[in-house]
Formats: C-alpha cells, sequence, structure tokens
C-alpha cells in the first residue's frame, strides 16, 4: 500500500540518473536483509501450488500489477496504491506464500518492466510489500481464521490481518527513511496518517473480495466498479487538499504583492530555511513541512491595516501590537489546512526570541519550535536585505554581521551558524570589515 516514492538511498547531491544513484551502505544491508527475509517466509509457508490453483495465481498476480499501476502520491515520500485489497484477499484464501508471490510479482512488474525504477528502490519495494502481505497472512492464520472465510465469525482474525498489514508495510517503509536520515518516529507517524484512512476504506475490501471469490472467480467482476469509486474518491480527495493548500499559498503571495517592498519575500525567506534545514540534516518530511510553513509565515497580515503595515513614520504602540498579532493569526488560519496544520507552531513563534522576549507568547531557548527558530533567521536576513517603507535594504555583509551579533539573543546560536557558515566563508573579508548599523530588528 505505502511506498517509498524518494530513492531510500541517494545523497543529497546525487544525479537523478538511476544508474547513477549512491545507495548508503546500511541501506543496501537493509533491503538485502529485507529480500532474504522475504524468500525464508515464503520458502517456509510455501506448500506447493497444484494445476488447479494456476488460474488463481495468474489472475491475483494481473490484479495485483494492475493495483500498483492505480496510485495516489499522498506526500512527497509516500504513494497509496490500491494492491492492498488485492494481496489481502489472496493472504486470507490462499495463504502467505501466495500472498508474498503475488505482491513481489505485481511490484516487479509495474516498477521493473513498465517504470523502469531502480534496483535498490525496486528490491526494497519488491520485498517489503512480499513481508507486509505474507505477515498479514500469518496473522490471520494465528488468530484461527478459517477456510472458507466466514465473515461473522472470522471477523476478529480478519481485522487484526488488515491491522498486521498496515504495520508492517509502515515500519518497514519508514525504516528504510530512518536509515536514509530521517527520524524512524516521525517518519512511522507521518506514513501511518498518510495511509491511515485508504487502510480503513480498503481492509473491508479486501475480506469482501475474499468472501465473495471463494464461491466463485466471476464474483470478481461486482468489484471493479466499486474500485474505481474507491480510487477516484481517494485521487478527488488528495487534490482537493493539494488545491485547496495551492490556494492558500496564492493569498499568501498576494499580500507579498499588494506591498512592493516584500515582493516575494516568503518565496525567498523558504529558499533559505530550504537550504538552513538541509544544512542542519532535517529529514525530507521535516525539510517539506518546513518550507510549506515557510511560504505562508506572513499569512496573518492579511488581516493587517495597510495603514498601518506601509507606515513610514514610527508605530504607535497600539499599531505594534496590531503587527505583532500577525504571527498568531497566522498560525491560527494555516493550521485549518492540512498542509500547514502541523506547521502551523512554527508560523505562530516565529517572532520568538532565544532570550525570551519575542512574541506572542515569550518562548525561550529550546522551548521554541526548531522550524520557527529557523524561519526567524531566514525572515530577518530577507527583511534586513530587502527595502522597507522606513529604511533601505542593507548590505549582505551587514545583515550578516547583525545575524552573528544576535545569535544567543534572539537567534538560536546553531540555527545561525547552519545559515552564516558557508555564507561567511565565500564573503569573510567583506564581512569582517563590514560596521554594525543598529539592532536586528524586522516586522
Amino acid at each position: 500500500m505505502a511506498r517509498t516514492e524518494t530513492e531510500p538511498s541517494p545523497s543529497a547531491s546525487a544525479p537523478e540518473s538511476p544508474s547513477a544513484i549512491v545507495v548508503p551502505r546500511a541501506v543496501t544491508l537493509y533491503i538485502v536483509a529485507l529480500v532474504a527475509a522475504a524468500i525464508a517466509i515464503v520458502s517456509a509457508t510455501f506448500h506447493g501450488i497444484l494445476i488447479a490453483d494456476l488460474p488463481d495465481l495468474l489472475l491475483f498476480v494481473v490484479l495485483s500489477a494492475l493495483g500498483e499501476r492505480w496510485s495516489v502520491a499522498l506526500s512527497p515520500s509516500t504513494k497509496m496504491s490500491l494492491s492492498f485489497p488485492v494481496h489481502y484477499a489472496a493472504a486470507i484464501l490462499f495463504g502467505p506464500a501466495f500472498a508474498a508471490g503475488i505482491a513481489a510479482a505485481g511490484v516487479l512488474t509495474t516498477d521493473g518492466l513498465w517504470a523502469r525504477k531502480p534496483p535498490s528502490r525496486l528490491a526494497f519495494n519488491a520485498a517489503q510489500m512480499a513481508i507486509a502481505a505474507a505477515f498479514s497472512g500469518l496473522t490471520y492464520r494465528w488468530l484461527g481464521g478459517g477456510h472458507p472465510v466466514d465473515l461473522a465469525r472470522d471477523a476478529l482474525p480478519l481485522a487484526c490481518g488488515a491491522l498486521a498489514y498496515l504495520v508492517a508495510n509502515d515500519t518497514l517503509v519508514a525504516t528504510v527513511l530512518a536509515l536514509s536520515g530521517s527520524d524512524f518516529f516521525d517518519e512511522w507517524v507521518g506514513t501511518f496518517r498518510d495511509i491511515g484512512l485508504p487502510w480503513v476504506a480498503m481492509a473491508p475490501l479486501g475480506a469482501l473480495i475474499a468472501f465473495a471469490y471463494q464461491d466463485s472467480r466471476w464474483a470478481l467482476l461486482y468489484f471493479p466498479l466499486l474500485v474505481l469509486v474507491i480510487y477516484n474518491g481517494f485521487k478527488l480527495y488528495v487534490t482537493l487538499q493539494h488545491e485547496t493548500d495551492s490556494a492558500l499559498v496564492a493569498l499568501a503571495d498576494s499580500i507579498d504583492k499588494r506591498d512592493k517592498y516584500t515582493f516575494q519575500h516568503s518565496l525567498r525567506v523558504a529558499r533559505l530555511v530550504e537550504e538552513i534545514a538541509n544544512r542542519m540534516g532535517l529529514s525530507a518530511r521535516d525539510r517539506n513541512m518546513l518550507v510549506s510553513a515557510a511560504r505562508v509565515h506572513d499569512l496573518g497580515k492579511i488581516a493587517t491595516d495597510n495603514r498601518v503595515l506601509f507606515k513610514q513614520s514610527t508605530l504607535t504602540e497600539d499599531e505594534r501590537r496590531l503587527i505583532k498579532a500577525h504571527s498568531a493569526e497566522g498560525g491560527e488560519l494555516a493550521g485549518r489546512f492540512s498542509m500547514f496544520s502541523r506547521g502551523r507552531q512554527y508560523i505562530r513563534h516565529h517572532h520568538e526570541r532565544w532570550d525570551g522576549s519575542g512574541y506572542p507568547d515569550g518562548l525561550a531557548g529550546e522551548a521554541i519550535p526548531l522550524g520557527a527558530r529557523i524561519i526567524a533567521v531566514a525572515d530577518a536576513y530577507d527583511a534586513m536585505t530587502s527595502d522597507r517603507p522606513y529604511r533601505k535594504s542593507l548590505p549582505h555583509e551587514v545583515a550578516i554581521v547583525e545575524i552573528l551579533r544576535a545569535a544567543g539573543k534572539q537567534f538560536d546560536p546553531a540555527v545561525v551558524e547552519a545559515f552564516v557558515t558557508p555564507l561567511h566563508e565565500d564573503k569573510g573579508a567583506a564581512a569582517s570589515s563590514a560596521q554594525p548599523q543598529g539592532s536586528c530588528s524586522y516586522s
């Protein structure tokens, strides 16, 4: 069901050509272990195939391959395919070895013959899907699932068999991503969240397919339309999510566009945030979430009066309160949208200060979410190096000096180091000769 769509191996600088991808040794060993485990499970549970079983085997291989071809990208690293009910029904009807074989065959057909994906991804996906399918069948049998299947009597084994598939699938995918540099727990929870709803919809479908198929192969003719409805439903669900989130990004961009001084500010901040996150070794999932939050970090300014936002003279105390409200309001608004819901705290707290004197909640140090600390540095740099109604832009060198001066006071020193060091190496001489121009303030 869930499969890695980013290569589980590559170094950040690796070229896109499959033949040129460099696979970390730990990932290679893990994939080899998975392949060996899949072979061992099939060998231990294989009891031979009768001539009468060949039509079933060929039919389920075709269905598995078609299920793999019908897929929806749920996130940058996770894809949901419609193969799960096929694998699950096979595990219930014919046992672990049969289910593992048709799962592996389906992946090898789609990823290998059609998509021609890199060998490492092909081997990983085939092995992990085979293990998940086999584990589902083993769980069903261990809990006393019967044959023929009785939906009422076997309700518990059926439910646990489906859950076993989900847990195995999620764990194997999260592990390979963790070996590639991500956090295992974050990936496990993220993948579970991505595929949980599809699993709830498709697990009963798999049980129904098994129940109907044991009476006649022709019973499968009842299911294509139902499968198509489920597929189109999830495709529409994902499309609506993306379109809604894109609309929010467009709204945030419109806020930038109404001010010639901040035009494309959020886009530049997002690019800087991505660079810092890469240098700090954040996982792909965390980077994507952080960049998405950075794109709309000033969303709360939609409620700020233009007379206050563009005022060239000193702000009154009431006007300062209005300006300061934008981070909390932006976090609340962004939290209502799927792509930004996990990053709403980054938006809310991107004006907190390391010493606790920021807003809206006066958080200090590591109590401030890391993503908010990263956005704060990128936001300050771009604000200082851009023209504003009340001042001209500062030179790059001066902005770097200001950020260095504010490390440990306004900014997280570790984030400042990740941001400044590569830039400082390139323009160290100029930066060292620049004179400080006041406090590092921005809005």
